[in-house]
């Protein structure tokens, strides 16, 4: 069933959302695949765990700055192509990886590419989900959409162990991985940017496209502006984008304290196996899948209201907020206690479930903040994540040492407590600033 808003049918809308959460997962399953086996390429390419580290830190400042080339060609020029071109770099990367020699240059610069071509997915997706689910059923489409790059951390440690005769079969696996989603979204995804396509009238009925280069503009929807620093400037100035993105940062930094530290307590603390710390990560995984959902489902039926205003999506992240902050603290000091280890399992599940709670108000609100560039604001506040969980990374360990594992994850979650006030913010002057901007653009 079509809507006003898009005149795609219902299912193949579905359909469409399911290819976008499948692109995904790539880059977070590419970042973190290869962590469990480090020790192990520190002996093939002979080099020391700072220098193999470091392959991990490149791939994720790429994946965290690369976003914003692509977001906003995908706001101006299409969403499609900004899924193949990159799509094609990450193929041939993993490809290389898989075969070249072992060599510590190689393996930099191949794990540059690989993450530069699949840095695209999270905010070229969200604008997809943006172009044709109307906004009072978008948080849903997006919690859905959110799966794909939440899952991709916990998928990756378990599709590690393909890497049990052979580390190259982590690549070989994402080069068959990254062809099969290319193939996919080439003769299954259609073009979805509105400026080119409007609301998909043009595009028929059947499931099957065929590929194009290039798709006709359709009149009536109006051009977002031409990427270039000056926009991102723009974007970054206005203040619901940069608060939410600030927001994002500070909560995943206190997530992703959990997450690497989460196999080392269970291994050294609890005496897992490698298997049994792998299969683990299904804890924090259906966490997020539960809470993106439960998150998405509240923050559309806010839409019901009359008086309804994006911002009134916050209203569920105070919430999402003090469970991430009891999670990661109830963890600091269940780990620091030797509590029994079902009880760090419950802890690490709250701080998962907050979290993404919390995401899904906040991925909607940006692509309704700003209609004409979802993808561009999205590529914010992933590059704002990922920075963020670049510093934790590599700091947490030396906190640790020096405060304590309880004090250390305490220190993180209180930032949840900026978080908090953050949305106090933008409930109180997001509609006032948001109207300010809407005013100063229908008088250009």
């Amino acid at each position: 069933m079509a809507s006003a808003y898009s005149a795609l049918p219902f299912k193949r809308r579905v359909l469409i959302v399911c290819i976008a959460t499948l692109a995904g997962c790539l880059g977070p399953i590419a970042g973190n695949i290869y962590v469990p086996i480090l020790p192990e390429l520190e002996e093939v390419f002979n080099v020391s765990s700072t220098t193999i580290d470091g392959t991990v830190s490149v791939f994720m400042a790429l994946f965290a700055f690369c976003p914003l080339i692509w977001a906003s060609w995908a706001d101006y020029g299409g969403r499609k192509m900004l899924y193949l071109l990159p799509l094609s770099f990450f193929i041939l990367a993993n490809i290389l990886l898989a075969t070249v020699p072992a060599n510590i240059v190689a393996l930099y610069i191949l794990r540059i590419v690989q993450a530069f071509g699949a840095s695209s997915v999270m905010s070229v997706g969200a604008g997809i989900v943006s172009d044709i689910f109307e906004p009072k059923n978008r948080a849903k489409a997006i919690s859905i959409f959110m799966w794909g790059p939440q899952l991709g951390p916990v998928l990756g440690p378990l599709l590690s162990l393909i890497a049990t005769t052979n580390w190259r079969w982590i690549f070989g696996f994402l080069a068959l991985f990254g062809f099969v989603v290319y193939l996919i979204i080439l003769f299954f995804l259609p073009e979805t940017l509105r400026f080119l396509v409007g609301d998909g009238s043009c595009l028929g009925q059947g499931y099957f496209v065929k590929p194009k280069l290039q798709e006709k503009v359709v009149e009536g929807y109006p051009r977002p502006p031409k990427p270039s620093l000056k926009n991102y400037w723009n974007l970054l100035k206005y203040k619901p984008v940069l608060l939410c993105s600030i927001n994002s940062g500070l909560l995943f930094a206190t997530f992703y304290g959990v997450m690497i530290t989460f196999s080392r307590v269970l291994s050294e603390q609890y005496n897992f196996t490698p298997i049994e710390t792998s299969l683990s990560y299904l804890c924090p995984g259906s966490a997020l899948i539960i809470g993106s959902s439960i998150g998405g489902w509240l923050s559309d039926k806010l839409m019901r209201r009359e008086d309804y205003i994006p911002e009134h999506r916050f209203s569920i992240q105070i919430a999402g907020l003090l469970i991430s902050m009891a999670g990661v603290i109830g963890y600091a000091w269940t780990v620091e206690k030797h509590a029994p280890v079902y009880a760090v399992f419950i802890f690490a599940f709250l701080s998962g479930f907050g979290m993404t709670w919390v995401f899904v108000a906040t991925t909607t609100y940006l692509t309704e903040c700003s209609p004409a560039q979802p993808s561009a604001n999205v590529a914010i506040g992933n590059l704002m994540r990922n920075v963020a969980a670049a510093i934790c990374t590599a700091i947490v360990d030396v906190l640790i040492r020096k405060m304590g594992f309880g004090w250390c994850m305490t220190g993180l979650g209180l930032l949840d407590v900026v978080g908090i006030i953050i949305v106090v913010v933008l409930l109180k002057w997001g509609p006032k600033w948001r109207k300010s901007r809407e005013q100063v653009k229908s008088q250009v």
